[in-house]
């Protein structure tokens, strides 16, 4: 399972900007919870199109993507190695 600073600067990759690796968990449209020992970083990506192009994009870099997650919603849900987020239950 792949970190959170990995998954940002992927993101900054994709997006073609900084913002992520400098904003972290308060960059524009990222959100996360930590459920126990499971912590997912949630994109909001605009357009459903582009969740499901990121979605591919991460996949094919190792991350671990739920594409269940209310599937017909913009936000991507990505599951990260565990960090102290918001919610979160230990």
């Amino acid at each position: 399972m792949k970190s959170k600073k990995a998954l940002f600067q992927v993101l900054d990759g994709y997006f073609g900007t900084d913002r992520f690796t400098r904003d972290k968990l308060n960059a524009r449209g990222i959100s996360n919870e930590t459920y126990g020992r499971k912590s997912c970083i949630y994109i909001n990506c605009g357009f459903t199109d582009t969740r499901r192009e990121l979605e591919n994009f991460l996949t094919c870099r190792g991350f671990q993507v739920n594409r269940n997650y209310d599937p017909e919603r913009v936000t991507a849900e990505v599951v990260v190695s565990y960090f102290r987020g918001e919610r979160w239950y230990v």
